[in-house]
């Protein structure tokens, strides 16, 4: 009888052990998967952002079979139904993303900067007007309740009417196509811009959906300026897709810090909630790499980087 009590009082501890690693352990970091704890820690000079789930952000490598641009790693990110972190359990919304440190940050109001990166859509699929879950793929932001400066954000198949875009506005419909596109959050909501000005919308970028699999190499050119001497250009894989100048951001603004966020963002559920009537959000899984800031477009644009042979970010 002592012994059958031992017997069962090993049992249950190791059931306890089992317990608490299925907890602290996201599943894919099990023995034998090439993947340490350490990987899905947030990269030297951020954090994340509202991001608590272990699966929301890891280290992708091409080891465990992730995508890669160049170099032995890139950036994973995963969005799952039910996810949510801090002030966004109590709002419509979710998000997988990490913040750029100010200390890493270059951007100041009226000052020349640029941005490269590739990105990878590993499982986001096209959405309709009336289910769009307003997925932002990259945001510049003031932080706190201001609105973000400009983001790349996933509309709905068919919104936006870029065709009466005007020149103050917008960049023009013949640039680019698809559903992803730049909104000027910030100087929309303080031009008091609405849909006679595309709702802040300048500039299509690609077609989520069709890039599928893809990766998308973009390159980005401002100087969050207040004024009309602002600028805002976008290439996507070396095409000039957004050439818009004007405010980039508002003057109530224009003292902040400049922070950078990226991953998925899902900004908004109702849409999605009232349509689909309690069906799950769909797993969202992208992945970003070569990730620059620089002073020029050959410090940042990964296939200037690329042919030239400098060495990859890992």
């Amino acid at each position: 009888m002592i012994q059958f009590i031992r017997v069962i009082l090993v049992l249950a501890a190791l059931a306890v052990v089992s317990a608490c690693v299925s907890i602290t352990i996201e599943e894919p970091n099990r023995e034998g998967s090439g993947l340490r704890q350490s990987d899905f820690s947030a990269p030297k000079g951020y954090t994340r952002f509202l991001s608590d789930a272990p699966h929301a952000y890891r280290r992708g490598l091409v080891s465990v079979g992730d995508p890669v641009r160049r170099g032995v790693s890139s950036e994973r990110f995963e969005l799952r139904d039910g996810d949510c972190g801090g002030s966004d359990c109590g709002a419509p919304r979710s998000r997988a993303e990490i913040q750029m440190d100010q200390t890493l940050s270059k951007a100041k109001v009226g000052q020349d900067v640029w941005y490269g990166w590739s990105f990878f859509n590993a499982s986001v699929p096209s959405f309709t007007k009336q289910n769009s879950l307003r997925l932002v793929f990259g945001q510049w932001t003031l932080g706190g309740k201001q609105k973000p400066i400009f983001r790349l954000i996933q509309l709905g198949k068919g919104e936006g009417d870029f065709s009466k875009c005007p020149p103050t506005g917008c960049a023009g419909p013949s640039y680019g196509k698809g559903d992803v596109v730049v909104q000027l959050e910030d100087v929309a909501r303080y031009q008091g811009w609405n849909a006679a000005q595309n709702n802040g919308y300048i500039c299509r970028l690609f077609d989520m959906q069709a890039q599928t699999g893809k990766w998308v190499d973009l390159t980005v050119n401002t100087n969050f300026s207040t004024g009309a001497d602002g600028y805002l250009r976008v290439w996507v894989n070396r095409r000039l897709v957004c050439n818009y100048r004007g405010p980039v951001v508002s003057a109530l603004s224009a003292n902040g810090e400049i922070k950078h966020r990226r991953g998925v963002f899902s900004s908004w559920h109702k849409r999605w909630r009232d349509t689909m009537k309690g069906e799950p959000r769909p797993t969202l899984v992208v992945y970003y790499d070569e990730f620059r800031t620089g002073a020029s477009q050959a410090e940042v644009d990964p296939q200037f980087l690329s042919k030239a042979g400098v060495e990859a970010v890992d």
